[in-house]
């Protein structure tokens, strides 16, 4: 295995790469089609989508007695996507002065709301440092309230007839891009583990560096397209519903497996590690909040620099070298 570990790892970044690409082409003309918002559809479809790998690794994770690497992958993604993925695609996004000064939508605002509560939950939930069965619903019926509630942002903006021929080939399309996209993450998240294997360091570190890095590389790509279309929404969508289906299913599920199936984690969470990681989260998602509401080219450039430090440093300090 380990002589193939570097080959798994190229073919998943092309593989990647590939699903993506048609992962955001299907999503805009999935978006025309059914007239709805840029945001939304890479909310749902693309947000959804890229978190796909982070569900796979909670179900198999959960199963096999290791649930705080799914704890640990579902708080490391949110923290990379921001800090790394978002901070990445800032970096080489172009802003023009007509841009609008402020990105924030009614849409952008109500689900940046539903993020932010999830935090403020997510504190009294990872105290104890595993999730109860309970606790696992109140993730899932939050999400599932919040969509209900305002599922105006989900409806057409106006009445039109749709070719559904057309639609059904973009789905079928989609859906190839999500099959090569997760069987890229697969590869690499094979190969980073197998490598990881050899340190010997815990299953939470290993969810909140390796893992959650490798099951983010979908959110990149998608967030590379989304620049080359120049299309800061779907960069936005994406960042954001991804975030939020990674603590309200990813973390939603954990609980939920390990009472049907009767298992538990080998080890409890460490009360300082769950302080930690939940103040990052918290200080990337402001800066997500802060991009969003400031998007002038000083201000974004400068951010993109900032978030991209925290995360070096934030790595670093997860291995021990402290600076």
């Amino acid at each position: 295995m380990s002589n193939f570990i570097f080959l798994y790892f190229f073919v998943g970044i092309i593989l990647i790469s590939v699903g993506a690409n048609l992962l955001v082409s299907c999503t805009e003309k999935l978006s025309v089609k059914l007239n709805i918002s840029y945001f939304i559809s890479s909310f749902i479809f693309i947000g959804l989508s890229t978190s796909s790998p982070e569900i796979f690794i909670t179900i198999l994770s959960t199963i096999n007695n290791a649930s705080n690497i799914a704890i640990g992958n579902a708080l490391g993604s949110n923290i990379a996507n921001i800090a790394f993925v978002f901070a990445l695609s800032l970096f080489f996004v172009k802003i023009n002065k007509n841009d609008k000064a402020s990105i924030l939508s009614d849409e952008i605002i109500y689900f940046l709301k539903l993020l932010v509560l999830y935090i403020i939950i997510l504190i009294p939930i990872l105290w104890n440092g595993k999730i109860e069965f309970y606790e696992s619903l109140v993730l899932i019926t939050v999400l599932l309230s919040f969509i209900f509630l305002n599922k105006k942002y989900l409806k057409k903006k106006e009445k039109e007839n749709i070719n559904k021929d057309n639609i059904y080939i973009l789905l079928l399309i989609l859906t190839g891009g999500l099959a090569l996209l997760l069987f890229g993450t697969e590869l690499f998240l094979t190969s980073s583990r197998k490598f990881a294997s050899h340190i010997g360091i815990s299953d939470y570190i290993i969810g909140l560096s390796i893992t959650a890095i490798g099951s983010s590389l979908p959110e990149l790509a998608a967030s590379i397209e989304s620049i080359r279309k120049r299309n800061i929404d779907f960069i936005i969508g994406n960042i954001l519903g991804s975030n939020i289906f990674n603590i309200g299913i990813v973390i939603g599920l954990i609980g939920l497996i390990e009472t049907f199936l009767n298992t538990s984690s080998l080890e409890l969470l460490a009360r300082k590690d769950v302080i930690r990681d939940i103040i990052m989260v918290s200080l990337t998602t402001l800066a997500l909040i802060l991009v969003a509401k400031n998007y002038n080219s000083y201000f974004v450039k400068s951010m993109s620099i900032i978030l991209l430090a925290s995360f070096i440093i934030y790595q670093m300090n997860l291995y021990g070298f402290n600076i």
